[in-house]
């Protein structure tokens, strides 16, 4: 009788993980600067983060005239010495510009995580909210002062404070929105 045959799983040497089939030396779906490496001609490395390369729409193949940065986030930062165009380069190599960025399974982020990039999706809608608030107090500011001076305000400037406090009331919504 012979022995019972024990199955190795990928951790153990065993048959790849068909599921992932990608192996983790080098798994470009998530890490950017190495897919867009490993489409370029001539590359020439810098450090782990900085390269130069041949740009996809140059004449001239000793011309690495396309710088490509690894940023701190892990988005591809790319720069072509010669004046073409980001998009026109990437389109050469058959990407787009939303390969320059990390892509996050945000099912594998902890509740840290995820509740951080809630608050940094918000500090948009925050800043364009102030920014009315700030139009939107000097125009009342403009109105108290005129109405200080013992001015009557017309008709087009009691409808611009309304307007006015409408937005400042929408902004408000925005602020407090959780």
């Amino acid at each position: 009788m012979s022995a019972p045959q024990i199955r190795l799983g990928p951790r153990q040497g065993g048959p790849k993980d068909r599921t992932n089939n990608v192996s983790n030396s080098s798994n470009f779906s998530t890490d950017p600067f190495e897919l867009v490496l490993s489409k370029l001609e001539g590359v020439q490395r810098h450090s782990n983060d900085n390269a130069r390369a041949n740009s996809p729409l140059s004449d001239n193949p000793r011309s690495r005239s396309l710088s490509i940065q690894r940023g701190p986030n892990g988005t591809v930062l790319l720069h072509d010495h010669a004046g073409r165009s980001v998009h026109d380069n990437l389109a050469a190599i058959g990407l787009t510009v939303s390969d320059l960025f990390v892509r996050r399974d945000l099912r594998t982020l902890s509740p840290a995580e995820r509740s951080h990039m809630r608050q940094a999706g918000l500090i948009p809608r925050w800043r364009a909210a102030l920014e009315v608030l700030t139009r939107e107090a000097t125009v009342l500011q403009i109105a108290a002062g005129k109405m200080g001076d013992g001015d009557l305000l017309d008709d087009d400037e009691l409808t611009r404070m309304q307007v006015s406090a409408l937005r400042i009331h929408d902004a408000s919504e925005v602020l407090n929105a959780r």
